[in-house]
């Protein structure tokens, strides 16, 4: 399974790079957007577990201890949904690209790497 560091480092890069909003054409966030976008959770699920039916989930649906096909697709791609600190940042960074101003994306994820201890930045002690 990834750490919490890959997760990060996989979404962080993966979002500057992009610099744009996974939607669809109603402006609605998706996990596989057009023109091949891909949202902070959607980078993170490969392609032979990701499907159509996927969309419209978020990790913010999802409380402590509940399945569901979008944790169980994540946990299929190594990445461990159902571990309270991976769910954690994972709602943070799904915040950061469904809620966030992608001019300020840089800064949101610098605080993301600061609560977490993520990314090579201790947590404020």
């Amino acid at each position: 399974m990834k750490g919490l560091d890959e997760i990060f480092a996989t979404v962080r890069s993966h979002l500057l790079t992009q610099g744009a909003v996974s939607e669809d054409e109603s402006g609605s966030c998706r996990l596989r957007g057009h023109h091949g976008r891909r949202c902070a959770i959607g980078v993170l699920i490969r392609d032979e577990h990701y499907s159509d039916a996927l969309e419209g989930l978020g990790i913010s649906y999802y409380t402590a201890g509940q399945d569901g096909p979008l944790l169980h697709a994540l946990t299929l791609s190594g990445v461990d949904a159902y571990e309270p600190r991976v769910a954690a940042l994972l709602h943070d960074l799904e915040d950061v690209h469904d809620a966030g101003q992608v001019a300020d994306w840089q800064a949101q994820l610098d605080e993301i790497a600061r609560r977490h201890a993520v990314g090579g930045i201790g947590a404020p002690g």
